[in-house]
């Protein structure tokens, strides 16, 4: 039943009926009394009328000031919170409103079982979803940009589980992915040993057939927070796809809390999506590969080389510290090609380029120069280092068997040094030309021979 409505105020409305309900009662008290036996005489004057009606009137009045007292508060607490959210909501600061929500603070204290109470319960309901949704949706944003800004696979692989991490309940996780036949470690935090989860059957059962496991770690896999390890409560075995390929896992564990509904649905869509950006990033991995290595010797390319060079030997002038520069040549290159033919050529050049690479230290590089040329940059180091580093190289190739079927065909290197900052230059360039002034000076006097720039004879 509706009662039809007055003006646009519900509690004005219910002012007027209740003060409209005080007259009724003021008119009809009267005859009332003169059923129970009061002299009409008596009650039926407009002196007693009078007293009828402000009684009545008085009444209403005070049933219209308790139910205000009563609900009004109430109604007026929860319209209050309501206009928040939705000031929130419309000025998109919806993000401040819930950093400051808390239980007490932001949810309604549901003190009754009628509508008023029902009203509060349903506005506890709408907040929590609103503050769920903000919450994945915040996560969603920062989950989209980290796979549209990454282009380097660990890096991605580590942002992802940071952000897992700090949104669920997530506690401890690892990326593993499939790489040229072998399962790799990309990014993990608290798990203490990681690399044992490739040999994992199901991880591997997982990666292999793409399935998704809930199960429990082997005794020897522990987790560590930070500062303590602990036993988890859930393991969870999500895998990582690209259009039917599969690219790895991520492996995932709860600690003290079990995983809700939304700790489940973040780490399956992270899971299922990050597939897109972790194959973008190993493609750009592929095409940056491609871009700095030489494709016959697998070592880098001379752009690449002289990117490096020209950085390295800007850190050797800001810290005075030593770089030497190293130019190698296969000699009588020319010949080897004339007589056995390209392909005995290459396989030289891809031998020389192997020697290389075993005898460098870590932190030094070789680059192909040029056909049968080779650029070495040495870190930290000076003019007799180099040279010492050389020699080696220069009889490891005099002394390796090359061979052409049953022929043997000897094969040996000239090689020139330069050292910075033993030999004053001004850049870069100028370095590699002292040390290509020093191997045309080797291959001057004799050939299979190492020259320093600044042991040159004139």
């Amino acid at each position: 039943m509706h009662i039809p409505r007055l003006t646009k105020s519900i509690f004005l409305d219910q002012f007027i009926y209740m003060q409209m309900v005080g007259v009724v009662i003021g008119l009809a008290f009267p005859h009332f009394l003169v059923l129970y036996g009061f002299p009409p005489e008596e009650v039926l004057t407009w002196d007693f009328y009078l007293v009828t009606q402000i009684a009545g009137q008085t009444v209403g009045l005070i049933s219209f000031l308790m139910i205000s007292m009563v609900i009004r508060p109430h109604l007026k607490h929860l319209s209050q919170k309501m206009q928040d959210i939705a000031t929130g909501l419309h000025q998109k600061d919806f993000l401040d409103y819930s950093a400051k929500c808390h239980d007490e603070l932001c949810l309604m204290e549901v003190v009754s079982s009628d509508e008023i109470g029902v009203s509060a319960h349903a506005y506890n309901e709408l907040l929590t979803a609103l503050l769920a949704s903000h919450d994945n949706e915040v996560v969603f944003n920062k989950f989209s940009l980290i796979m549209s800004e990454n282009l380097e696979v660990q890096n991605l692989s580590e942002d992802v589980i940071d952000l897992l991490i700090s949104a669920t309940k997530i506690e401890a996780a690892t990326i593993l992915m499939f790489k040229n036949g072998e399962v790799n470690v990309e990014a993990t935090r608290g798990i203490v040993n990681p690399e044992s989860l490739v040999e994992h059957p199901v991880v591997l059962e997982s990666i292999q057939k793409g399935s998704a496991h809930y199960i429990t770690l082997p005794k020897h896999i522990k987790m560590d927070r930070v500062l303590t390890q602990f036993t988890p409560s859930e393991v969870f075995i999500e895998p990582i796809d690209f259009k039917g390929t599969h690219l790895g896992v991520m492996i995932a564990a709860t600690g003290s809390e079990y995983a809700d509904e939304r700790t489940t649905n973040t780490l399956r869509l992270f899971s299922r999506s990050v597939g897109l950006a972790l194959n973008n990033a190993l493609i750009h991995s592929k095409f940056q590969r491609l871009a700095a290595y030489d494709s016959l010797t697998n070592v880098y390319n001379r752009r690449f080389g002289m990117a490096r060079l020209k950085e390295d030997f800007g850190r050797a002038s800001r810290e005075k510290s030593s770089l030497s520069v190293v130019m190698v040549d296969i000699d009588h290159f020319k010949n080897v090609n004339d007589t056995y033919g390209h392909l005995v050529g290459d396989k030289a050049i891809i031998m020389i380029s192997s020697i290389l690479k075993n005898v460098l230290r870590d932190g030094d590089i070789v680059v192909r120069y040029g056909g049968e040329e080779f650029l070495m940059i040495l870190q930290a180091a000076n003019s007799k280092d180099a040279a010492i580093v050389c020699e080696r190289i220069r009889h490891q190739v005099q002394d390796s068997v090359f061979q052409d079927g049953k022929q043997h065909i000897p094969i040996t290197v000239s090689i020139g040094v330069s050292a910075f900052p033993e030999t004053d230059v001004v850049d870069e360039v100028q370095l590699i030309d002292k040390a290509d002034q020093a191997l045309y000076q080797a291959k001057q006097t004799g050939r299979n021979k190492v020259v320093e720039y600044g042991n040159m004879t004139s």
